[in-house]
């Protein structure tokens, strides 16, 4: 589905939708770090008689309208950032939710398809995993005990907030994160992908070759952020940046700073290279 300024195209799915579509899938925010319009998106899918179902960021939820109330049907998100740790890209736990019109139609495991490293089929469980339903004296593994965990830490992270905590938390990421965009869009050589409603992600274009821009700024310690290219070509130098909790001004600021270098030596070198290489051209001429 195409974008219009950052956000899903409303007209395009709306005549992308017939008879036969059973569920629309939104994110939101979505990948660019838009916050979508889900009423209207939802809207035009219960219209031709399809579920909605939204991915959205836990965090966000303190500031942003509840997916219910938006009209979404089914939602559902990763859990890490509820408290949880990175250890080499896991372990996590997911959360999955219904209106209660389909509370009892959820499933107790859903089997999806994918690929190994080798490019091999292999299924996975999702929601139950392959042990749940066995007794404990008999399992020979601790998937589901580890599982159990990352959510008990989740629903320990989010008492220790509380109501209003996750409130305050996500104001504090908006407030965050629109200064980072303002300060990010106040350097040469930067401009903002969209100009939509953000939270806590928000996509930039650089004048600059961007994996030489994140590598530049790697060597300052800093990761400035995701090449947006590896999932919408169309952004050949886009950059995804998200700001959390644990940055504060200075550490933005900091960002700032090195990011404008990193796009100015970028663009020297590069000048510097087609003059050499014109010169050499002259020469050789």
């Amino acid at each position: 589905m195409g974008l219009d300024g950052g956000l899903t195209d409303a007209g395009e799915l709306a005549a992308a939708l017939d008879s036969d579509t059973a569920a629309v899938f939104v994110q939101n925010p979505n990948f660019l770090g838009a916050v979508e319009d889900l009423e209207t998106l939802a809207a035009a899918a219960k219209e031709a008689g399809a579920l909605t179902v939204a991915a959205v960021d836990a965090l966000t939820l303190g500031v942003l309208r509840p997916p219910g109330e938006c009209g979404v049907d089914i939602a559902l998100g990763e859990g890490q950032q509820l408290g949880g740790r990175l250890d080499f890209g896991g372990p996590s736990f997911g959360f999955f939710c219904a209106t209660e019109e389909h509370l009892r139609r959820m499933p107790g495991r859903i089997a999806g398809e994918t690929r190994d490293a080798d490019g091999r089929r292999g299924f996975v469980l999702a929601l139950q995993t392959r042990e749940q339903h066995i007794r404990r004296e008999k399992a020979t593994h601790n998937i589901c005990t580890s599982q159990a965990l990352n959510a008990l830490g989740g629903v320990i992270y989010l008492a220790w907030l509380g109501k209003r905590g996750i409130v305050e938390l996500g104001e504090l990421l908006a407030r965050r994160t629109a200064y980072a965009r303002e300060r990010l869009a106040e350097i040469d050589g930067v401009e903002l992908l969209h100009d939509a409603p953000v939270v806590r992600e928000f996509a930039v274009r650089l004048d600059a070759p961007v994996a030489e821009v994140l590598d530049r700024v790697s060597d300052e310690g800093i990761a400035a952020g995701y090449p947006l290219a590896r999932e919408y070509p169309e952004y050949e130098n886009g950059l995804l940046v998200a700001i959390t909790e644990r940055r504060s001004r200075e550490d933005i600021d900091r960002l700032a700073v090195a990011l404008g270098h990193a796009i100015a030596a970028s663009n020297g070198a590069f000048r510097t290279d087609s003059v050499q290489k014109a010169s050499t051209a002259e020469v050789r001429a």
